[in-house]
């Protein structure tokens, strides 16, 4: 609800456990907020994904103030870009009006319903959107400001007294000094902060016992959770996500948020939200001038028909403009999809083989590297299927180097590669030095006394810097670039365990090494030189640069994972342990690893001097294709973003840029199937692409855990580029340029406010105003048979939800026939009584 009713009544309490119950539930209204370090991708409407997809936007619309859809001027620049088809689009129109026939009934002479209905979605001006407040609110304003102070890390030199009391104690003992609770609340304020309980949960309970109208709690809660959603994500991270190690100091839990807010409604000091923009106007008079028509020349039926149309508003035309998206999309995939899976080409043993992550910017460098030889390429989830956290060589803190759907097994420690030990030590201790002058640098600048001294003493250097980065940004990165490149060399994650925590056994490592061969359908009769490659990201002060590294893995590089499998495929024990198990290898195969990075397309090899002799020439020769693969690569990406290739390399290390790469903007699709389906089809870099063949997997198992784990990765993050592109003030995070980062775990936008919960309008919309990324749901294809997985999603609840309630589409390619099904959603009727319609896509 969005005024909450101020008003003093002594009423029945609800005890603690209810208390706690209705608080956890309203914390699900919103998404986890990963720290910058670690960001990850997330559906922003991930509460409401128990209702169908268009129920679930315009609930939370309501709950978020967020628009439903992009607005129609957009969607209409799109269009004129080619980037929607009009038949699909005239389609998306016919069955909104309920099919051909109704669609075709007229309104008058040479026009029809669908005509009137065309002539809204590209003619007609839409309706006046009334002026956005994007800011916030005096009272949402004064919780974040305090959020931002209890909750910073490290970045100021006078923490917040009384941390250690949890964060809605702490504002309790220090509101009282703030003037802006004084002018907010007045001498009503004043008063409670003295009288209201000290511990959250009672707080919430007598305040929702002193509402004067009674109110459905868990909306209540829901409605307060949701009017910070940055910082109460922030806060579900800490509580379901973040290592305690790193939080146990800084207590903070979301009854502490809704704490707040119950002193300010008590206090009558809560505003009301602002509503969501307006969906538009009736159409009528418009659309009987479009078309040269008066009302007078309508008998009664013809103008109930135009009526029907007229009442269509901006929000129901976006979302026919969505599904046309969709459709343009599907159309132009499916026959060449379907093509391919009529033709069999028997595979020629491969000069190499290369694994690399299933993510949309592999695609694109696959084919590139493909056309520069016998090369044969695998797609596999980005972390190689290792449930790791990796303790940094002389770091703070571990990194989970694994998908949040999973919890670390092992604990692995990065440790100097044999014979580069000093090398090692060297690097570790240059870190440490640098964190300690940061330290001072950072402790000087703030300080009262030494400020002006810092900036007498640096200020020549920073200048000269500046003007480095600025004009010569190649050059002055080449040096970090060494040192990083050095590091990544002379360190590697080691298996056996860090500190008191186990190691990984050979059990695990056999199993982890069969899972690349089971899930992908790679053959074990594997090529001499088998190279695992992660993918990371360059950019240079760019708080979203995590972002741009695996959009799974907590916003880590996969270098890491893809060594220690390589490692462990390497091992003879491991090898035999595979043996056993049916998957003999060649003794002449050799595994190594390497890390792509994506916005250079620059390929780093691992442990290249520790491969035998036997193998220097393949790894000369594909080493030479890699180079070459990147060059095309870099040109390719290059067009898109309208630069030249060479810029590529120094926008990745220049302070300026607020554009790098264009990250996973435009993934559209996640394919599941062998690379023969997809290896002639340009996909444009749109779309997930997760080997497997369905011969290899008899019982479905492997199928089921990539629709269950890679596939739902996949769908967060269509979600929130989705959402970020519709309304990227709500979902997103506005224009980066303006960015603040606060308490070193997130960005503002300006000088204070909530957290911003998605992705910056650089990585989504060009320069001159039109969406690069294209909102539109995920499509899923399986190459597999129907029965099989009719079978799967029918016995999964999350694959019966993501399908049947719309976030996902699914159609799949029967592998002996090459027939498309698409599945139907809830309440949907196909004429049978099966999930999967019975005609081709």
């Amino acid at each position: 609800m969005n005024m909450i009713a101020p008003i003093e009544r002594t009423g029945e309490r609800l005890g603690r456990t209810e208390v706690a119950g209705l608080v956890a539930l309203a914390a699900r209204t919103v998404a986890p907020l990963w720290p910058l370090e670690s960001a990850i991708a997330v559906n922003p409407l991930a509460r409401f994904e128990e209702l169908p997809f268009a129920q679930a936007v315009a609930e939370a619309s309501k709950l978020f103030g967020a628009r439903r859809t992009l607005p129609l001027a957009l969607w209409r620049r799109l269009y004129e870009n080619d980037r929607i088809d009009e038949a699909a689009l005239r389609d998306a129109a016919i069955a909104h009006l309920g099919g051909i026939y109704h669609a075709a009934a007229p309104i008058a002479p040479g026009v029809t319903m669908l005509d009137a209905l065309m002539a809204c979605l590209l003619a007609i001006e839409p309706g006046d959107q009334p002026e956005r407040k994007d800011g916030l609110g005096p009272d949402a304003a004064f919780i974040a400001k305090w959020c931002g102070a209890f909750f910073d890390h490290g970045m100021t030199t006078m923490p917040l007294p009384y941390r250690d009391l949890g964060l809605y104690r702490a504002v309790l003992a220090m509101a009282a000094y703030d003037p802006d609770y004084r002018t907010l609340t007045g001498a009503r304020g004043a008063a409670l902060l003295l009288s209201v309980p000290r511990d959250p949960l009672e707080a919430i309970s007598e305040g929702l016992a002193s509402l004067e109208v009674p109110v459905d709690e868990l909306a209540y809660l829901s409605g307060l959770v949701a009017r910070l959603p940055g910082w109460a994500g922030h806060i579900r991270w800490r509580t379901d996500h973040a290592d305690p190690d790193r939080v146990a100091d800084v207590p903070a839990t979301m009854a502490d948020l809704a704490a707040l807010w119950i002193l300010l409604a008590r206090a009558d000091a809560v505003s009301a939200l602002p509503p969501a923009p307006s969906a538009g106007k009736d159409r009528r008079a418009a659309l009987l001038a479009h078309f040269g028509l008066t009302a007078k020349a309508l008998d009664a039926r013809n103008a109930e028909r135009l009526d029907a149309v007229a009442r269509v508003d901006d929000d129901a035309l976006g979302a026919l403009f969505m599904t046309a998206a969709e459709r343009s999309y599907a159309n132009g995939l499916m026959p060449a999809l379907q093509r391919a899976a009529r033709t069999s080409n028997p595979p020629l043993r491969p000069d190499a083989q290369l694994v690399l992550c299933i993510d949309v910017r592999s695609e694109p460098f696959r084919r590139a590297l493909e056309a520069e030889g016998n090369y044969e390429t695998f797609g596999y989830a980005g972390f190689f299927g290792l449930p790791i956290a990796l303790h940094p060589f002389a770091g703070a803190h571990r990194a989970r180097l694994l998908p949040v759907l999973l919890s670390p097994r092992h604990d692995i420690s990065e440790r100097p590669v044999p014979g580069r030990e000093s090398e090692a030590e060297a690097i570790a201790d240059g870190a440490r030095r640098d964190a300690c002058t940061s330290d001072l640098f950072a402790a000087a600048k703030v300080g009262p006394a030494t400020a002006f001294a810092a900036a007498e003493a640096t200020g020549p250097l920073a200048a000269a810097l500046m003007l480095a980065r600025t004009f010569a940004p190649l050059a002055a990165s080449r040096a970090a670039a060494t040192l990083r490149k050095r590091r990544q060399l002379a360190l590697a994650p080691a298996p056996e365990g860090y500190a008191n925590h186990t190691g990984v056994s050979l059990a695990d490592k056999v199993g982890y090494a069969s899972a690349l061969f089971r899930l992908t359908g790679m053959r074990p009769d594997t090529a001499r030189l088998v190279v695992l490659t992660g993918h990371g990201a360059s950019a240079v002060n760019n708080p979203y640069a995590a972002a741009l590294d695996c959009g799974a893995c907590s916003g880590h590089a996969g270098g890491s994972n893809a060594r220690l499998l390589a490692a462990m495929l390497n091992d003879a024990d491991v090898r035999s342990g595979m043996a056993e198990e049916g998957l003999k290898l060649p003794p002449t195969t050799y595994f190594l690893a390497a890390e792509h990075n994506t916005t250079t397309d620059e390929v780093t090899i691992f442990d290249a001097d520790s491969i035998p002799d036997t193998h220097a020439a393949d790894l000369a020769a594909l080493s030479a294709s890699l180079a070459r693969a990147a060059g095309a690569n870099r040109a390719r990406r290059a067009r898109s973003l309208d630069r030249a290739p060479g810029d590529l390399l120094t926008g990745a290390v220049h302070w300026g840029e607020v554009r790098p790469e264009w990250g996973l903007a435009g993934n559209a699709a996640f394919i599941v199937g062998p690379r023969d389906l997809t290896r002639a089809i340009d996909l444009q870099g749109r779309a997930f692409l997760h080997s497997y063949d369905w011969r290899a997997d008899r019982d479905g198992s492997a199928l089921a855990t990539i629709l269950t784990a890679p596939m739902v990765v996949a769908q967060w993050i269509n979600c929130q580029y989705l959402f970020s592109t519709i309304d990227n003030e709500r979902y997103g995070s506005g224009d980066k340029v303006t960015h603040n980062v606060i308490g070193g775990i997130g960005v503002v936008q300006g000088n204070g406010g909530d957290l911003k919960i998605g992705l910056p309008r650089q990585s989504l919309f060009r320069d001159n105003g039109l969406p690069h990324h294209v909102p539109q749901r995920l499509l899923a294809i399986v190459h597999a048979p129907f029965d099989r997985v009719a079978a799967l999603v029918e016995t999964s609840d999350i694959l019966r939800r993501l399908f049947g309630k719309g976030w996902v589409q699914l159609i799949v390619i029967d592998p002996e026939t090459a027939r498309a099904r698409r599945w139907r959603e809830d309440g949907a009727d196909c004429g049978e009584g099966r999930n999967l319609l019975c005609v081709d896509c």
